[in-house]
């Protein structure tokens, strides 16, 4: 059930991030810098969607909710980071960067969730 809600969430969070890097991009942004601020706005937007609703986190102190802010953090860096690497592949071989952008955030989603369900959020 958890992976269905964390699709949830990225469908929500794929509108905003990639509707933000698409238009950042329209307007003139590189691909590059348009991946970083689109990333950005969505992992902020994730880890709240994600602690409540998908894996119900009940982390009650202020240390221990910046302790699960930070690994999430941390997750989704490492995620962006194999977004980012797979990007500037993609590019670098001739995909159209539209295409790359989604073939990148494959790669973001199947990261994130696992570091998320395995490190984050874990229970107990």
């Amino acid at each position: 059930m958890t992976l269905i809600k964390y699709l949830l969430v990225g469908v929500l969070n794929t509108i905003v991030g990639f509707g933000l890097i698409f238009l950042l991009m329209w307007r003139g942004f590189s691909p590059e810098l348009a991946n970083i601020i689109g990333y950005a706005v969505g992992i902020c937007f994730s880890f709240v969607m994600n602690k409540i609703f998908t894996f119900q986190s009940k982390q009650a102190s202020k240390k221990a909710n910046l302790a699960e802010f930070l690994k999430f953090v941390s997750s989704m860096l490492i995620a962006w980071s194999l977004n980012f690497i797979t990007l500037k592949i993609c590019l670098k071989f001739g995909v159209n960067p539209y295409i790359s952008q989604i073939i990148a955030g494959a790669i973001y989603t199947i990261t994130g969730y696992l570091l998320s369900k395995i490190w984050v959020f874990k229970k107990g």
